[in-house]
């Protein structure tokens, strides 16, 4: 009777281990038949004239085409050679829309999620943006069900089976319009970080280049979104703000011009204002830089978090990227860089013109100069050049580089 009891102990032990076995297997290869198989990078001979372009102090990265210079920086940041360059996901925005664009790179691109940004129109991918795709073969996001490619804004149905098709896991976050997408998608994003972030940018829908820089800086530190217009506040932009706890931060980007005095009242009401005082992009880009609001948060003093924001670079040893915004592919040629300040090097964004570096950008670059007495891991700074020569030209580039060099003299003895 015994022996009888010890084999049916003995079968129940061996059957459990064979069922954690077969367990384990359907969770290993669930897990692969999310990925799509391994795909070669295609070759960018369009990108070698422009790419070729570097000097001591700077790196040239994309074209003059949008669609390019997007997926140029997502082969720079995420080779996928190892586990630790894949993506998390991909964000597709719909190229046409700068609005839709800010809330993806502010909202979504950050932590958990980390992924770049790859441009399609509105039902239809591009060549170049599908075999980036398949290249990328992103992990998916853990804490959103293992979603791998994320939809936002106008994007058609289209564009989504034919993701799926792919063999990719998605989420769409979409809205009739930039204000409440912005709601939809921060609603999303408090339930990856398990609140709403206290500080929020304040960007007005009527005039939106002014807002680019805080993209850059969001896609970094993923703080929140909102949107005004000429006419006040929306609805949905007081309620967005109402879900912070005892008020958010609120940083209004661009001056009485951009965002008016009335409507910086009406914003007052619901948590403390401060303001990034410039109307041009390039100035607002410089001034930011440099910026930075340090100070506590709201909660109680035993889980009281800091705040912390703008970049707040005043000294040499840094990254910049410079953009225009009057090249040929406009804004859509500047917006994927948001990813060198997310996974890159941590960069500002500084927005020259097409051949000119504005007075507050250089201004800028001369605080930034190495000295030689400087610390000695103060004394390289380096820019992503973002474009082809259409956008940026070798000469303003050359120019960036000299802004940017130390000129140090060398030590005595010629050493």
């Amino acid at each position: 009777m015994k022996n009888t009891s010890r084999l049916r102990s003995l079968w129940l032990v061996l059957g459990g281990l064979l069922l954690a076995v077969i367990l384990l297997a359907v969770v290993i290869i669930g897990y692969d038949t999310v990925r799509v198989p391994s795909v070669k990078a295609e070759g960018m001979p369009f990108l070698e004239q422009d790419q070729s372009l570097v000097t001591v102090n700077t790196t040239r990265i994309g074209s003059d085409d949008p669609v390019e210079t997007a997926v140029a920086v997502a082969q720079m940041i995420y080779p996928v050679t190892e586990e630790e360059n894949v993506p998390g996901a991909v964000i597709l925005i719909n190229r046409a829309n700068l609005a839709e664009g800010l809330v993806a790179a502010s909202r979504v691109q950050h932590f958990p999620v980390n992924a770049p940004l790859l441009y399609v129109d509105e039902n239809s991918i591009p060549t170049l943006t599908r075999q980036e795709l398949l290249r990328l073969k992103p992990d998916g996001v853990p804490m959103d069900r293992n979603v791998q490619v994320y939809l936002v804004g106008t994007i058609g149905d289209a564009v989504r089976q034919e993701v799926e098709q792919m063999g990719y896991k998605t989420r769409v976050l979409t809205a009739p319009d930039p204000i409440t997408l912005s709601v939809v998608v921060d609603d999303w994003t408090s339930t990856q970080h398990g609140d709403h972030r206290n500080v929020v940018v304040i960007a007005n829908l009527d005039h939106l280049e002014p807002a680019i820089p805080s993209a850059f800086w969001n896609a970094h530190m993923g703080d929140g979104l909102a949107f005004v217009t000429d006419q006040g506040v929306p609805q949905a932009t007081i309620d967005l703000l109402k879900r912070r706890a005892n008020g958010p931060w609120l940083y209004l980007f661009g001056d009485e011009s951009i965002i008016s005095t009335e409507t910086a009242r009406i914003l007052a009401q619901y948590g403390q204002v401060t303001r990034m005082p410039r109307s041009a992009p390039a100035d607002v880009s410089a001034y930011f830089a440099g910026f930075k609001d340090i100070g506590g948060n709201w909660g109680a003093w035993f889980w009281q978090d800091s705040r912390d924001f703008g970049w707040g670079i005043s000294e040499a040893g840094h990254n910049a990227i410079f953009v225009t915004l009057d090249g040929p592919g406009g804004w859509q040629n500047a917006l994927p860089a948001t990813t060198l300040s997310h996974m890159g090097k941590h960069a500002s964004v500084l927005i020259i013109e097409q051949d000119t570096v504005p007075d507050s950008v250089s201004g800028y670059l001369k605080i930034l100069k190495p000295y030689e007495t400087a610390p000695r891991e103060q004394l390289l700074n380096h820019g992503w050049i973002i474009g082809g020569e259409g956008t940026i030209s070798w000469k303003d580039q050359t120019r960036i580089d000299q802004m940017l060099d130390g000129y140090l003299a060398a030590p005595q003895g010629g050493q």
